[in-house]
């Protein structure tokens, strides 16, 4: 039993009632301050009715309700925002179509500091259900936080180092239990407050079975396949755990935090493929050696260790406001692991250092302006072994300034940003440099106290990463052979966005959000599958890279069927893109306590050119659509969830049908402790995920009902 088992089964005894995830938040201090700032927007602590184009705010009791032991599945009902998965241990968020490279996950503003933009087998490092607030942002304000973030910036800020200082003790237990795959958490915070000093610690630990699905895992199967209503070795058992301390004045914040993180998952059977590669002849294996193959597992045991400085001066002068430096430091390493016959192997594993510098400084109004100048670097030594290491190790260096700057014009607020960037990446033998300009302006146009309009545009560059650059092998998550294009150029993308807003405030009987968008990509950097496949013979003869892929059957022995089971060879490459979309947000107070919510959201992505111009694992459309009633002790609400199918599913991939899902959830609160239920896909759909890799092997989690017991003092 490790030291969160300790923490979480003390605090569990002190307090002798358990309770939830998003309650495990901040002091009850600050909690009104915190409802209303966002933090990530702005330097200047902005208000949700203060920013310029579209944001998301996920916090407080809502938080409570879609916490889920993934990012992105904790994401996933927000407006704009999908999941993909690589199975249930796997989901990573996407925005607006966009993910990966263009979409920067933080921690407290500082780097997450993992390898989930890698592969998408790999797990984001960050336990949502320790956060206190996620926000999520796109527009000028991204250049805050590093450059090429043209789908937008996600942070996940927990209560680690204080910045309010409070006198007392605060904390809360949580338990919760799921029905799918008998799925269990604990999680506790304590918060303590004397002259100053703040000191804060939570831990979560959680484990869950395989999960059940309706009909089987595989698309192409009958009911009498072994997948059927299961996807195998999909479990996954987590332990997290963070601390910090730090001293608090008027004008003074000093603090340090630190975390760690044990993850473990396992990844649906036939999403990792092997092949051998000295002899492709039928009766190389015995029966009982294939069989043996056959029912080999893979999963992932990640572990992650991070540090936070802070320091934060404030009332700097009649000029200057105030200085905020963050410092990061991330260890994180992943085992993949093949089990086979009861035999454990690392098949590879990856490693990454991290460290993450940033600070900015703000100056107060002047001639009518107010902004802020910042600065960020960052340093990340990777390195990678065994049969996924086909990305050499590498040192990536990025350095980058930023200024930003906002005023109040007759007609609304204006605010502009532009941010330099030079990256450096570092082999043996070899560097690559890449230098980006990142700009943007913002208007925000109140029409009259009930509306307003935003008006943003941007044009992002995203330097090439490692991976893209330098890939050369099989990648197995992907059952691909990856080639790397060196020459790559920078991606950018000029975009316009316009929202509307009716009705913010919470008094309104009615509101509403509308946004639409369209970025036009100049180099976008994909994966493009050549049509051809990895052909050992060749490798032998001392091919390497796209040399040695062909569609000869010739160069597989003659053989269909081993052309067939060869990986495909993809090579990363440029191509003009755009992406369009549309997002809405309406709600109706229909009594005192009643209330009715329609949200949904569209995007079109495509090539500017070629035969097939669909950008593949897009989401579909999706509305959803909710019924809730909320008094002062209980909460109830009906959601019904519609994506419609993704027919333009590009190159080389298949369709995937629409659903209706329907959702349900039950709370009733007290003073210092509460209960709730929710129900998750009620009527049981299947549902395969259109963004997900593992669609045509592992689909989304059948009927699921989680009841959990909050306590908080």
């Amino acid at each position: 039993m490790n030291i969160q088992h300790y923490i979480v089964i003390a605090l569990t005894a002190i307090l002798s009632y358990p309770l939830a995830a998003a309650e495990i938040a901040a002091p009850t201090t600050s909690t009104t301050e915190l409802e209303e700032v966002i933090v990530t927007a702005s330097p200047h602590q902005k208000s949700a009715s203060e920013i310029t184009g579209s944001f998301n705010l996920l916090a407080n009791e809502e938080l409570q309700r879609e916490a889920s032991a993934t990012l992105g599945d904790t994401l996933q009902n927000q407006v704009g925002i999908s999941s993909t998965s690589f199975g249930p241990g796997v989901g990573n968020p996407i925005i607006r179509g966009l993910g990966g490279k263009r979409v920067e996950v933080l921690q407290n503003s500082s780097s997450v500091g993992d390898a989930s933009d890698i592969s998408p087998d790999h797990a984001v490092a960050s336990e949502a259900l320790l956060a206190e607030r996620i926000e999520i942002l796109r527009g000028p304000a991204t250049l805050r936080f590093g450059p090429g973030a043209i789908g937008g910036v996600i942070n996940v800020i927990d209560n680690r180092i204080h910045t309010a200082a409070f006198e007392g003790i605060e904390g809360a237990v949580e338990t919760r239990y799921s029905s799918n795959g008998d799925a269990r958490a604990t999680v506790g915070r304590f918060d303590g407050g004397y002259a100053g000093f703040n000191l804060h610690v939570d831990a979560v630990t959680r484990d869950s079975n395989s999960i059940s699905i309706p009909g089987s895992a595989l698309s192409d199967s009958t009911d009498t396949d072994e997948s059927y209503g299961v996807i195998e070795n999909s479990d996954a058992k987590a332990d997290s755990f963070s601390t910090g301390l730090s001293w608090v004045t008027e004008d003074l914040v000093i603090g340090f935090g630190y975390s760690e993180l044990d993850n473990n998952y396992g990844l649906p059977p036939s999403s990792h493929a092997h092949e051998e590669h000295d002899d492709h002849s039928e009766d190389e294996h015995s029966a009982d050696e294939a069989a043996e193959e056959a029912e080999e597992f893979v999963r992932i045991d990640m572990q992650q260790q991070s540090y936070q400085g802070k320091l934060l001066l404030t009332n700097l002068g009649d000029f200057l406001g105030q200085l905020d430096v963050d410092f990061g430091y991330t260890d994180y390493q992943h085992r993949e692991l093949e089990i086979a016959a009861g035999q454990v192997a690392v098949g590879s594993l990856i490693e990454s250092v991290n460290h993450d510098l940033r600070a900015e400084l703000t100056h107060t109004e002047y001639f009518g302006w107010r902004g802020a100048w910042g600065l960020q670097a960052s340093n990340r030594d990777f390195g990678s072994s065994g049969e996924e290491a086909f990305i050499p190790a590498s040192e990536t260096l990025n350095r980058g300034i930023y200024w930003l700057e906002e005023t109040t014009l007759p007609l609304g607020n204006l605010e502009l940003g532009l941010r330099y960037d030079q990256q450096e990446i570092s082999l043996t033998d070899q560097q690559i440099d890449h230098s980006t300009v990142n700009f943007g302006a913002s208007w925000l146009i109140p029409i009259n106290q009930q509306q307003r309009l935003s008006l943003v545009l941007s044009h992002s560059e995203r330097a090439p990463a490692a991976e893209e650059l330098l890939s050369n092998g099989v990648h197995i998550a992907t059952s691909s052979f990856e080639i790397g294009e060196s020459n790559l150029d920078t991606e950018s993308a000029s975009s316009l966005e316009i929202t509307w807003v009716y009705g913010d405030g919470d008094n309104s009987p009615f509101s509403a959000r509308v946004s639409g968008y369209h970025n036009q990509f100049q180099r976008f950097i994909y994966l493009q599958d050549t049509g051809l496949a990895l052909s050992h013979d060749l490798e032998e003869d001392g091919f390497q890279g796209i040399d040695a892929c062909s569609a000869d059957i010739g160069d597989f022995d003659n053989s269909a069927e081993e052309f067939g089971e060869a990986v495909g060879c993809f090579t990363y490459d440029q191509r003009d893109a755009s992406f369009s979309g549309i997002e809405f947000e309406t709600r109706w107070a229909l009594s005192d306590s009643q209330r009715f919510e329609l949200q949904g959201d569209l995007v079109r992505g495509s090539f500017d050119t070629g035969a097939n111009r669909n950008i593949p694992r897009l989401p579909p459309a999706t509305f959803r659509a909710s019924w809730i009633y909320e008094n002062d002790s209980w909460r109830g609400a009906i959601n019904v969830t519609h994506a419609t199918t993704q027919s333009r599913a590009g190159e080389n991939q298949l369709a995937t049908d629409g659903y209706s899902k329907l959702d349900g959830s039950l709370s009733y609160q007290q003073e210092s402790w509460s209960m709730f239920l929710k129900g998750q896909n009620l009527t049981n759909q299947s549902i395969r995920n259109a963004t997900s890799f593992l669609r045509d092997i592992a689909p989304e989690a059948g009927r699921n009902l989680t009841i959990g017991v909050r306590y908080r003092f």
